[in-house]
């Protein structure tokens, strides 16, 4: 191989080496474990999904919680888009019955002794949303927007979700910080403790 080529290779190297490593820092979330799809880059859609451990019991805390993070993750990706607000346009969030891998475990003759042994369950959290620059007209005292295209679902300002949420969960947010946003209404505000019921206004899942 000649100098040339060579030269060539390495800086082509570096270049995707430096790629990389930028679309990592960027894309830093304060969780893992996460997929996400963008749906439409016209409309602002994306699709977070959010998948926990496998437990032992079904959990209502542990769904709870993987929505939760389906829910934060979409307002990370809002806010690194330079979306202050989002939508929340379908809820696909399921938990799941698994068997072990086991042979043990075979369904042929599994007696309900066994079944009890060999059932795990999973949670996963799957959000589609729409990313908004500004905010939608809302019912007093609530987040549900009033008009429009988004009529009748729930209106969440990205950062005080972000907020909410990583507390909630006493998550370390001293690897991504967001700046403050603007225009945010006041029964929003992250900053009482009163007013964040709304982070939980999800509509229901599809698969109830």
């Amino acid at each position: 191989m000649n100098n040339h080529l060579r030269n060539i290779l390495c800086v082509s190297f570096v270049i995707i080496i430096s790629a990389c490593a930028s679309t990592d820092n960027h894309n830093k979330s304060i969780i893992d474990r996460y997929k996400e799809v963008l749906i439409d880059q016209d409309a602002n859609h994306y699709r977070v999904t959010y998948e926990g451990p496998r437990w032992i019991n079904k959990s209502a805390a542990e769904a709870q919680k993987v929505l939760d993070y389906s829910l934060l993750r979409s307002a990370e990706l809002s806010l690194e888009n330079d979306f202050p607000f989002f939508v929340i346009l379908s809820n696909d969030s399921e938990t799941r019955e698994i068997i072990r891998d086991d042979p043990a475990c075979n369904l042929d003759d599994m007696n309900q002794m066994y079944k009890k042994k060999c059932l795990r369950y999973k949670s996963i959290g799957d959000l589609t949303s729409v990313f908004l620059k500004d905010p939608l007209e809302v019912d007093v005292g609530t987040n549900i927007i009033t008009d429009g295209a988004y009529e009748g679902k729930a209106l969440f300002a990205s950062l005080n979700v972000y907020e909410v949420i990583s507390r909630r969960y006493n998550l370390d947010r001293s690897k991504y910080r967001f700046q403050e946003q603007r225009s945010v209404p006041d029964h929003m505000s992250a900053s009482d403790s009163s007013r964040q019921s709304h982070v939980r206004d999800v509509p229901p899942s599809n698969n109830n």
